[in-house]
């Protein structure tokens, strides 16, 4: 069999395997930049090599793994940066097209460093592997372009992947699915958490005798925040550097226990408010004539129990906790 044949047939298995590939990508992102001009070279592929080097199991990476950034972003030090280019990039000093970085993916970096093919069909840095195993650079950079302070001069904006969360394939992903609390009860499943918190907070609300008033109307809010922080904490599998899981609440990452513990606090206030608003309104019906009269027990409890309720709204609304 000649060479070429044998190029041929090599060549025609690869792209039958990143069509697969293409086919199975849950993030819209990664399919997108698996299209990309720069993701791979005659021989290699991106999304193979990194399998292998990361033990990333990429067909289950869910939708929003992925996110957009400006070049400035300082969270490009830390995780897997794709930087995009979205125009030719004349290189200083030249004129022609064939100087020129091309549009598509221009370098990939992990914690600020630059990728290249090695050897064994894997990737890594330059202090990372020999300069026997290194090979070419991964993107479309060029000599004197691929350097962290210059990408942002050839790049319109970068493609954020949070490597660390999704290191170890389906292993890791299973491991790190959290069990949910509400209360005494437990919960593996986001869906079966939002259906319980939901029906708690409305057998408060028909226990409460005036159930249209701001306190019920901001434990609604808080629940419904919770709900879907928890549900993309559960879809979006993410660990901060202590390995807990994490989640984005009101655009800010927060840890998902500390969402869970506060709305669990906010339905625990609402259920104290409630009694106390539900014995003072049977105190009133059986004794008219001290109405408003008094500054009970209950009223008291009512006010404080609100302003608990208050601040953690405001907390929700803002994504930070006080305590978390």
């Amino acid at each position: 069999m000649k060479r070429s044949d044998i190029r041929k047939i090599i060549k025609e298995e690869l792209i039958k395997e990143l069509k697969a590939l293409n086919e199975a990508f849950a993030d819209p992102i990664a399919s997108k930049l698996s299209k990309m001009a720069g993701m791979d070279n005659r021989w290699k592929n991106f999304w193979r090599s990194s399998a292998t080097a990361y033990d990333i199991a990429w067909d289950k990476v869910p939708k929003g793994s992925f996110r957009k950034v400006s070049t400035s972003d300082p969270a490009i030090k830390k995780g897997m940066a794709f930087w995009i280019a979205t125009s030719p990039r004349q290189l200083p000093g030249t004129r022609y097209s064939w100087d020129a970085v091309k549009p598509g993916v221009v370098a990939v970096t992990i914690d600020g460093k630059i990728q290249y093919f090695g050897g064994n069909d894997g990737i890594g840095s330059k202090g990372s592997m020999s300069a026997r195993r290194l090979g070419d650079p991964i993107g479309q950079g060029k000599r004197g372009t691929l350097q962290l302070k210059k990408l942002p001069d050839y790049s319109d904006f970068v493609y954020m992947f949070d490597l660390e969360s999704f290191r170890g394939g389906t292993t890791a992903l299973k491991s790190k699915r959290a069990e949910l609390k509400l209360g005494k009860d437990k919960f593996r499943d986001h869906r079966a958490y939002k259906k319980s918190n939901l029906e708690r907070y409305k057998a408060m609300l028909a226990d409460k005798v005036n159930s249209r008033d701001a306190v019920a109307k901001m434990v609604g809010e808080i629940v419904k925040l919770a709900n879907g922080a928890v549900e993309e904490a559960m879809t979006v599998v993410k660990t901060d550097q202590y390995g807990e899981l994490v989640t984005t609440l009101s655009g800010n990452e927060v840890r998902l226990d500390s969402v869970t513990k506060n709305m669990n606090n906010a339905l625990d206030s609402f259920a104290r408010y409630v009694r106390s608003e539900n014995s003072e309104a049977r105190f009133a019906k059986k004794y008219p004539e001290y109405a408003g009269e008094r500054d009970s027990y209950e009223v008291g409890n009512m006010k404080n129990q609100a302003l608990d309720i208050k601040s953690l709204y405001a907390q929700f609304k803002k994504g930070k906790f006080k305590y978390s």
